[in-house]
């Protein structure tokens, strides 16, 4: 190791700190690791830096270094590489530490405790009628699943508390390993094949679920549907999916919602949108009209003369907005109707009306002859 400039190969000055050292090698490290980086060279720099960090890393080798450019011996200790190598990176302290980190970041655990498992989501479909969409409505549905047995409490032992910890993992889950690779030694982590992860060694199974600590079962779940929901969303209820088989936490229960259509009422987010088909001599005249809404019929004002395609808005008339105090708008477009036949007398009146009217009274039609003209 003598005879190289580590204070250059960590890309740092001499009188760099510890922590400046740490967060140097740290990030090198991770750049040019074999798992991430390919390349023979990235090889055979990150078998560099691990050697510069080795001396400058410790202060005693440091000390050495900076007086006789030696750090004296091997960095591993009397030992050699093998056995003292599990003590280099677990002994604790800075390099252990960074090295962690790094097998943190490469799908390996810090901590070496077992990772929960999650179970499996399960998927169900929903019909909703327009109005208990709107509303809101309680529904119960009855799902198979894979459920915790409740004898062992999902231990898969008799009266869940015939095991013991599994003495290769030490009830850990995971067990760790040297591995001598072209580019050097590392520790791997994985999980335990002894016990498969759970940390515990099943001394006598439980008869309910024969050891496996699930059960297949039909349960009915109550589902408080919120108002407002819309067509195509989904309802997720956490915890209600399927029971992972090793120890760890539920999956969800996915509700997806197919709301039905209404035969006069249109939805459009929070809005609803309704076409009011009405004789022309009430347009024309104006007067009062039921029409539907979500809380009854309320009466509509309409203005004499009013064109056919108004739009008329009916504030706080519309949907709720989901998992809030407020609602969307009623709109409701105006459509004059003709009637499909006229008698004599009445077509007679409706002379008489036309006669008292010229192309001037009638703003748009005359803008659009205008138009013609030109």
């Amino acid at each position: 190791m003598a005879n190289k400039d580590y204070y250059s190969i960590l890309g740092v000055d001499k009188g760099a700190s510890e922590d400046e050292i740490k967060s140097a090698y740290r990030r090198l490290a991770k750049k040019y690791h074999p798992d991430l980086n390919k390349t023979e060279e990235a090889a055979n720099k990150f078998k560099e830096i691990n050697e510069a960090y080795e001396v400058l890393g410790d202060p005693k080798k440091r000390a050495n270094y900076d007086q006789f450019g030696s750090a004296e011996g091997n960095p591993f200790g009397a030992g050699g590489a093998q056995g003292g190598f599990e003590d280099f990176f677990g002994g604790g302290g800075g390099f252990s530490d960074i090295f962690s980190d790094i097998f943190s970041a490469f799908g390996g655990s810090r901590s070496g405790r077992q990772t929960l498992q999650k179970g499996e989501d399960i998927d169900i479909s929903m019909n909703l009628s327009f109005e208990e969409a709107c509303f809101g409505a309680e529904k119960t549905v009855t799902i198979g699943k894979i459920d915790k047995c409740s004898s062992c409490n999902g231990t898969g032992a008799k009266n869940g508390r015939e095991f013991t910890t599994c003495t290769s993992c030490q009830g850990t889950g995971r067990v760790r390993f040297q591995q001598n690779t072209l580019f050097g030694t590392t520790i791997r982590e994985s999980v335990c094949p002894k016990c498969e992860g759970t940390g515990k060694i099943v001394r006598e199974k439980c008869e309910a679920c024969s050891g496996k600590g699930y059960k297949r079962t039909q349960k009915t779940i109550t589902i408080k549907v919120p108002a407002g929901i819309d067509n195509g969303q989904t309802l997720r209820m956490r915890g209600e999916g399927n029971a992972p088989l090793k120890e760890g936490i539920n999956g969800d229960l996915n509700v997806h919602i197919t709301v039905a259509s209404h035969p006069i009422l249109t939805r459009k987010g929070n809005d609803l949108y309704m076409d009011l088909y009405l004789p022309f001599t009430t347009t024309l005249l104006g007067g009062k009209v039921d029409v539907p809404t979500l809380n009854g019929n309320y009466s509509l004002t309409i203005p004499d003369l009013t064109p056919s395609g108004t739009m008329m808005r009916l504030k706080g008339r519309g949907v709720k907005v989901l998992n809030k105090d407020r609602y969307g708008d009623l709109l409701i477009t105006i459509k004059a109707e003709c009637p499909k036949s006229l008698s004599k007398n009445s077509k007679a009146l409706l002379e008489q009306l036309a006669s008292g009217y010229n192309d001037n009274d009638y703003t748009k039609y005359n803008n659009f002859l205008k138009k013609m003209k030109k």
